[in-house]
């Protein structure tokens, strides 16, 4: 199963879950509060376009 990116309109097959408050800084516009689906590709790029340097850290293991 796949999702479609609401900001790029790419399906996608991997969530990333990213903490609220950041959540609500990228999430798509127009979206309620927790609401919206994004691809990794733009969760990142809209992270990045905020300036400023820091670490991601993924805690799960992710198992291919």
């Amino acid at each position: 199963m796949s999702c479609i990116c609401q900001e790029c309109g790419k399906t996608y097959q991997v969530d990333l879950i990213f903490p609220d408050h950041i959540w609500e800084k990228i999430k798509p516009k127009g979206k309620g509060k927790g609401a919206g689906l994004l691809c990794g590709s733009c969760m990142l790029a809209k992270i990045e376009n905020f300036g400023k340097h820091g670490v991601l850290h993924v805690r799960e293991d992710f198992r291919i």
